[in-house]
């Protein structure tokens, strides 16, 4: 059993701090360590106090486990005082482990949960000293000093916090004022996007979550951005099964496990980054009026829930596209239909997405030398599903699984064109010479 720990505070209410960080790491698979920094009295209201635990017993735990206890890595949450922050920051001088530092200090519910001289003593002493610093907006905003309402003031942040010493810089975006949920990854040359669907909740202790659980798969052997996208995808999960246990906001639903074998994470993460790229270059014009979606299915795959697919739709949002569900196996049955009809014929085709119909789009295949095939919903009869059936007749008449598989729509139903591949990157690569032969 791999060993992580976690140096924060105690939560009266069991949502966040070390309460928090200890189920996120049985969650993960590792066992759990704590150093508590702080006694806290709170509820899932507010904070009515704090308890600063003296320095000698903060060290004395931290010796008892480094003497005994094989820590593969570490995460710190609510310090609290400058004193605290540079035990912590002195200590980990001897460590021969990560640690991920999540710059704690305020409560969901409000409360300041760190006292004068914090900030700078954080940014000179312990910052230095981190594999990876986990602050959200408000955090990233009173270590900079500067206001961040966008992607490029996120950029910027995490430039700067990265100027401060730490190896890379995880800048959460859910406090975003468009509220997207984006968090960004630098590594001090490059950055790395992570979005999701936004849950309309308010919940106590997803940070900690988050954090705990990329310190968990660190542990565990992971490098830092398979962490990181793995993490994702589960808080993103728990996020969703939050519930409520007092009057005031819900925390996260640690308690319901989803479990993900290493071929369904493969799958997803796959998704995930192919969906980045999609943001930012799908034209407009080839939105079509449902969304698009793309799908990708396991090795194998003979049933609509073994096919993972966006729960919502990419869609147009002004001159932008966005409304990014999270993937989910078993979230469309469109797409899935046309990779399960795809896979009877060759296994190996398991992705698809689809874009607007438009002829210009598809003399532009022929162009590129992409394999097209075709199907007339006038012709479908009557006990069956469109998609399985189209899907298996432009195979057949084309003697092979195409490139692109499209029809002309009918009453009521949309003319669409679908792009077919081995995985995601197949697609989308695809999808990259059709709108540069668009676009020239």
């Amino acid at each position: 059993m791999k060993s992580a720990l976690t140096i924060a505070a105690s939560d009266s209410s069991g949502g966040a701090g070390v309460s928090a960080d200890l189920k996120a790491f049985s969650f993960a698979g590792v066992h759990g360590c704590s150093v508590i920094t702080c006694v806290t009295a709170q509820s899932t209201q507010k904070v009515t106090k704090i308890h600063e635990v003296p320095i000698e017993v903060i060290e004395a735990q931290l010796d008892a486990l480094l003497d005994d206890i094989n820590i593969l890595a570490c995460k710190t949450g609510m310090l609290y005082s400058p004193k605290i922050v540079e035990l912590v920051a002195k200590k980990s001088e001897a460590f021969d482990f990560p640690v991920v530092v999540d710059p704690v200090m305020k409560a969901t519910v409000g409360e300041n949960l760190y006292e004068s001289g914090f900030i700078e003593a954080l940014s000179s002493k312990l910052i230095p000293k981190a594999e990876l610093v986990t602050p959200n907006i408000p955090e990233a905003e009173a270590i900079t000093g500067q206001k961040i309402k966008d992607l490029e003031d996120m950029k910027e942040a995490c430039r700067n916090i990265h100027a401060l010493g730490c190896s890379h810089v995880l800048l959460t975006g859910g406090h975003l004022e468009e509220q997207k949920a984006m968090d960004v990854l630098f590594d001090g040359k490059d950055f790395r996007l992570y979005l999701s669907k936004v849950y309309p909740k308010d919940l106590h202790g997803t940070g900690c979550t988050f954090s705990a659980l990329i310190t968990a798969l660190l542990a565990k052997g992971k490098k830092i951005e398979e962490a990181v996208s793995e993490a994702k995808i589960q808080i993103s999960n728990i996020i969703g099964h939050g519930y409520s246990i007092g009057k005031g906001i819900g925390v996260a639903g640690l308690t319901s496990q989803p479990s993900f074998s290493p071929e369904e994470l493969e799958v997803i993460e796959e998704l995930q980054n192919t969906m980045y790229e999609l943001q930012d270059i799908v034209p407009i014009s080839f939105m079509p009026e449902v969304g698009i979606n793309i799908g990708f299915a396991l090795p194998g795959a003979q049933s609509l829930d073994e096919v993972c697919a966006l729960e919502g739709r990419l869609i147009r949002v002004g001159e932008r596209i966005g409304g990014v569900g999270g993937f989910k196996f078993g979230a469309s049955k469109h797409i899935a239909r046309i990779i399960l009809t795809a896979m009877r014929f060759e296994s190996d085709k398991r992705s698809a997405m689809n874009i607007r119909y438009n002829q210009d789009i598809i003399d532009i295949c022929s162009s590129l030398d992409l394999s097209i095939g075709t199907f007339d919903r006038k012709e479908e009869p009557d006990v069956t599903t469109t998609m399985e059936w189209g899907t298996e007749s432009a195979i057949k008449r084309l003697g092979k699984v195409p490139d692109i598989i499209y029809d002309e729509g009918g009453i009521g139903k949309e003319p669409m064109i679908r792009i077919l591949g081995k995985n995601p990157s197949y697609v989308l690569e695809k999808l990259k010479l059709i709108i540069k032969k668009h676009d020239a």
